[in-house]
Formats: C-alpha cells, structure tokens, sequence
C-alpha cells in the first residue's frame, strides 16, 4: 500500500522490513548508500543509519558529481559536510561524461552513476537507493512510451542479486510527501537540485506534464501502476524461465553460441531466448528491428552463406549450424609480419594476444633458442601433415575454424618453415 500519511516509526519499520525481509542479516556486511544530497537520498541516508546502528553494519555514503549543473561542486560541499556532521563516511566520484551523436543524457549518466557506485563494491555489500513510488511510475511510462516489453515495464525491483553485492530500493513503497516529512521533522538540511524542473528530460516531463494529469482522473494510479509493473516482473519471471528451458536446449557447446535450428522456434519464442542469450553474454538488449532482422538475415540466410549483424555493442555471425556473438572485432592487418623476439613476450594488442616465450615451447613441445616469426593467413599458403600437403585454407575449414577467425589466427614459423598454427 502507498504509505503518505506521516508516522514516523511506522515508516522506518516499513524501510526496515523491506530490508530484513528481502536479505538474510549474515549475507551482507555494509550498507552503501547512493546519496545526492537531495530529500529523497537524505531521507534515506537518515533512516539508513539507524539500521545500521540497529543491526550493527558499517554504513558508507556515495556521492557522485556528475559535474553537469554549476552548482555540482556547492552540491558536493554539502553532502561532505552533512556526513561529517552526522558520522557516516563519504566517498566522493567525480566523472567525466563524454556524449556521442544520438545519446540520451539521462541513460549515459546514470549508466556511469551505476557503474562508478559498483566500483566499490563487493559479494557483501548492500547497495540502497532512494526510488519511490512515484519514481516506479515515471520508470513504467518512460518505459511504455520507448515501446518496452515486460521486462521494461516490470520497472524496478526492490531487490535486484548484482554481481558483486545486492541493490535494494526499500523506499519503493513510500510516496514523495513521506520522505519530505521525514526530512523535515528531523530538521534535516539538504540540496534542491533544479534541474528536476527542466522538461527537456524525458523522465521530468512525465512527471510534471503527464502524471498529474492521470492523477486528476485517477488519484491513486501510481499505486496501481506500481501494482501493473510487480504483475508484469511475474510475467517476464515466467518469459525467463522459458528461455532458459529453450537455451538448454538449443545452445551450442558454448554460452556465446546458439544453434541455428532455433530459428524453428515460433516468433516470440525465437525473441525470448535470443533476448535471454544476448542478455546472457552481457550485451544490451535488441530492439524489435534488430530482432526482427537478426532472424532473417542470419538465422535464414542460405546454408552456403556466412552472414552477420553489426551493431555499435556486438556482433552476430553464423558459420555452419551455429550462430555465434562477440565484442566488434577489431581491425586487424593480416599482412604484418611479428617478430618474437627471444624469451620475450609477443603482444599484439589489435588481437589482445600476449603470449610468453613459457606458452611458445609449450605448444611446439620443444625448446626454442632463436627469434622465431609471426604471420597470419592471406592466400596460397601450404601445410604438411603426416606427410600430406594441404593448403592452409583446406585445413581451417577442416577443423572447423570460423572464417573471421582464420585470418586471425597466429603461424609459428622458424627458419621459414611453418612450425604451429595457434588455433
């Protein structure tokens, strides 16, 4: 239920069961709280602490100075000088935000506010974040108007596992006029950042222009639209659960490769364990285009083709019955000759190859007391095996070696001869 009116010790027993009930007390051993400055992060930095001293965790504050308004630096000052004066230990992360053609302001940022707070985390560690209940309804139209499937409009949860740690949003049940109320009866000083009133931002502009216009209608919407984004996180729970009965089924031999037999797939099945794969592999998720033409182009291309999908964060290429997806490839000259020098390291950084002189003999299974040369496949090259000539291109294509790959791959040569192929 949407708590408004003020209690105070029946707010903090809310903010406290949101964090008892969702993480064991012997799984964490910090707090690290992602504080602005503002009423929402004061609030809770202020309720934190009396956990912490309740349950006798270590509590740190983050502050994170995008350095986009004038006021960053003022902003920074306070929050310092507020943790001094009630004893919490602050971190203070300035970045830098470099904006390419096409980005978004509100996604980079917050991408760099989460990646630089991860930075000081570890397994232990509960990150707390002050998101409430109207924060959930901004994120569910936001959301919805980017044309988002469940997992998008599922919005946020109040406990997300992250690889290193766990994030809980213990506030999501609260509406603004609590934390307000929390913040002034305690006589607690914070920032007001004005930018929250610029409209040019998406998430502003639902707030101020859209929201209060449902709320005329509706008053209660953000309650039932926070209850719409819990039943669509059960749907995308069931949606996962699919794809990873679907994966185990068509997955191959590796998680970056996928057979090509699940094109056989009915469409949203198709989309939901690719989505699941890609997501697997750690790349942003595809829109329905991209899908949509990841299927056709790849998936259904003829058997004798070698196609690809390229876009700005992997790449996806097929080869035999398998489809695979990596990072970009990068360019790579194929006609540049490597010297490696005696019991030094090779590094070619194009290839993110380092090797030892240790990894060189331990390949060629003897020992080797000269310079030796690197080269890489171009065209017309031969190979003996058990006194059998082939060329080097027959013998990739029989054991299986990817096209991109062939003329990446390293030749061992020694006194001109061809020693080992580093596949």
């Amino acid at each position: 239920m949407e708590t408004s009116d003020f209690d105070f010790e029946n707010l903090f027993s809310i903010f406290e069961q949101s964090i008892i009930s969702n993480i064991k007390e012997n799984s964490y051993d910090e707090f690290l709280i992602a504080y602005s400055g503002g009423v929402d992060s004061t609030a809770l930095l202020y309720f934190s602490k009396k956990i912490a001293l309740k349950l006798n965790k270590k509590i740190i504050a983050i502050h994170i100075n995008h350095n986009l308004s004038k006021d960053s630096k003022n902003w920074e000052t306070h929050c310092r000088n507020f943790c001094k004066k009630i004893g919490v230990e602050l971190i203070c992360e300035n970045l830098s935000i470099v904006l390419d053609k096409g980005d978004s302001i509100e996604e980079k940022a917050r991408n760099a506010r989460y990646e630089a707070i991860y930075k000081y985390m570890n397994k232990r560690t509960a990150m707390l974040t002050a998101h409430h209940i109207e924060d959930q309804a901004e994120t569910f139209f936001y959301q919805l108007l980017r044309g988002a499937g469940a997992k998008g409009l599922a919005s946020m949860p109040i406990f997300k596992v992250l690889n290193h740690g766990v994030h809980i949003r213990p506030f999501l049940k609260f509406n603004k006029k609590a934390l307000v109320d929390i913040v002034s009866f305690n006589k607690l000083d914070h920032i007001n950042d004005t930018s929250n009133n610029d409209i040019k931002f998406s998430r502003n502009f639902i707030r101020k222009n859209i929201i209060p216009i449902v709320k005329k209608k509706w008053p209660n919407c953000n309650e039932t639209i926070s209850r719409s984004a819990f039943n669509l996180s059960e749907s995308n729970k069931l949606n996962e659960d699919l794809a990873k009965i679907d994966f185990e089924k068509y997955f191959y031999e590796t998680d970056n490769r996928i057979s090509v037999n699940t094109r056989n797939l009915e469409n949203y099945r198709f989309n939901n364990v690719i989505r699941f794969w890609i997501k697997k592999n750690n790349f942003r998720m595809p829109t329905f285009d991209q899908l949509k033409s990841i299927r056709n182009n790849i998936f259904s291309a003829g058997e004798d083709k070698t196609p690809f999908f390229a876009c700005s964060d992997y790449e996806i290429r097929r080869y035999n019955d398998y489809v695979e997806i990596m990072s970009p490839l990068s360019k790579h000259d194929a006609s540049k000759v490597y010297t490696w020098k005696f019991k030094e390291n090779l590094v070619i950084s194009d290839l993110a190859i380092n090797f030892s002189w240790r990894n060189l003999e331990d390949r060629l299974g003897f020992k080797v007391n000269r310079d030796v040369e690197v080269k890489f496949r171009r065209t017309g090259e031969g190979i003996k095996i058990n006194n059998t000539n082939k060329s080097l291109k027959d013998f990739m294509r029989e054991n299986k070696v990817p096209p991109w790959q062939r003329d990446r791959i390293p030749l061992i040569y020694i006194d001109k001869e061809l020693k080992a192929i580093w596949n």
